[in-house]
């Protein structure tokens, strides 16, 4: 609420000084004139009055905030069966106090002593509480309707409600009410309608059974709750018991391989994406089980990596909280092996009108490579030769070497160099 006033600054420098010679002059009266002691002191009083409306002004406004009101004085006999509203109140109070007011500085009730079981309108009453200096001038509405019933007690059964969601894998074993019934009293219309009092236990991330206090709702037969009764007691304690009903576990997935790959290649790895799953289940299911197994995968005669996306089994009873199927990546490998083999031996870049002899012109080179690929070899897929470019009539020790196609390496030479002698054909 936003409030305006005059202005402090000029209005409290004219009191001051007005203050200054009033004084002055209502002293040289008194000394002069007892008899105007009064006077002066009613003109001191009258001042400070004019000053203190001046620093802090008297508003009147309406209070922003709803007050609610409340019965008093019911016969024992009685009961209010009408829902009593709220009201707005107009007050009057020094500008600084406006800010410290809240609600509950006013009591708003209507007096229902002497009436009778019937409707009828009640003028409201408001009270100021814990603040001075504030006071009401007027409410909206001034007058209010109060239904007034006989007051009637029933027995109710106690019933128990679960809100929220237990954590995966625990389910609620039981919940009741260590009450059976309780006591409803309140409007005989109203009494009627409560079929029983409903304990509603919030079970949100329960693991373990608990035992709390829970305040207990009027419910009709339509399941809404009833309002304007009272329920003795109020509070009933609950006993909630939860079990485990099912655990989550991590196992990995493996596959079997069967038969042999073609000659000279092998399995060299078996890899799944992805390599485990999250299972739920049964606690006694869910023991059993350390691992999934993958639906085999035949390899006979391969010669290349195979691929294969398989659905991932699941046993009766259990679930599978992520990926239903796994990708399985078998990679075969060639099988490595040595060949020994004699192979001729060539001079290459020999001179024109010169010939080359060679002292050995065969030897033995072990090679090295996939079974598969040295099978395969011809004998011209090696070369074995002895570079004699550039030099002329004469014998000479020259190295050799060894020329192996792709994929092949060589793992021995008989001979490192051999002795070339060159001449005139």
């Amino acid at each position: 609420m936003t409030m305006s006033g005059p202005r402090r600054g000029g209005g409290r420098s004219e009191a001051l000084e007005l203050a200054v010679e009033v004084y002055r002059r209502v002293r040289g009266v008194v000394r002069r004139t007892p008899g105007l002691l009064a006077l002066s002191l009613v003109l001191g009083v009258s001042l400070w009055v004019f000053v203190a409306d001046t620093e802090n002004p008297t508003l009147v406004d309406a209070f922003p905030a709803p007050i609610p009101v409340e019965a008093v004085n019911v016969g024992e006999s009685l009961a209010v069966a009408s829902q009593l509203p709220t009201i707005t109140v107009r007050v009057a109070a020094a500008s600084d106090r406006w800010q410290r007011l809240s609600a509950a500085n006013f009591r708003a009730f209507v007096d229902l002593n002497g009436f009778g079981a019937r409707s009828q309108d009640v003028p409201l009453q408001v009270e100021v509480v814990d603040a001075s200096g504030v006071r009401v001038v007027d409410t909206s509405p001034r007058v209010i309707t109060v239904n007034l019933e006989n007051q009637l007690t029933n027995r109710v059964p106690v019933t128990t409600r679960a809100a929220g969601q237990l954590p995966i894998g625990y389910e609620l074993a039981s919940m009741a009410a260590l009450t059976s019934t309780v006591t409803v009293r309140g409007p005989e219309s109203l009494v009627a309608l409560v079929s029983e009092a409903v304990a509603e236990i919030n079970v949100t991330g329960l693991t373990a059974g608990v035992e709390p206090g829970v305040k207990l709702k009027p419910v009709g037969a339509g399941g809404g709750e009833i309002r304007g009764v009272r329920i003795e007691p109020a509070n009933v304690k609950v006993g909630v018991q939860v079990i485990q009903s099912t655990i989550i576990r991590t196992v990995p997935l493996t596959v079997d391989v069967t038969g042999v790959p073609d000659t000279g290649y092998r399995v060299s790895s078996v890899a799944t994406s992805p390599s485990t799953i999250q299972i739920q289940g049964a606690v006694q299911a869910l023991q059993a089980i350390d691992r999934i197994a993958l639906p085999a995968i035949e390899v006979a005669g391969a010669r290349a990596d195979i691929a294969r996306s398989l659905a991932i089994p699941m046993p009766p009873g259990v679930t599978t909280l992520g990926a239903s199927r796994a990708t399985v990546t078998i990679t075969v490998a060639q099988v490595g092996g040595a060949q020994r083999t004699s192979f001729g031996v060539h001079a290459i870049n020999v001179p024109p009108g010169l010939t080359a002899r060679l002292v050995t012109p065969t030897i033995e080179v072990v090679l090295n490579g996939p079974i598969p690929a040295l099978n395969a070899l011809l004998p011209d897929d090696v070369r074995v030769v002895v570079d004699v470019g550039g030099r002329g009539r004469g014998t000479y020790t020259l190295p050799i070497r060894v020329q192996p196609p792709e994929g092949i390496t060589v793992g021995f030479v008989q001979a490192t160099a051999v002795e070339v002698t060159i001449t005139s054909p």
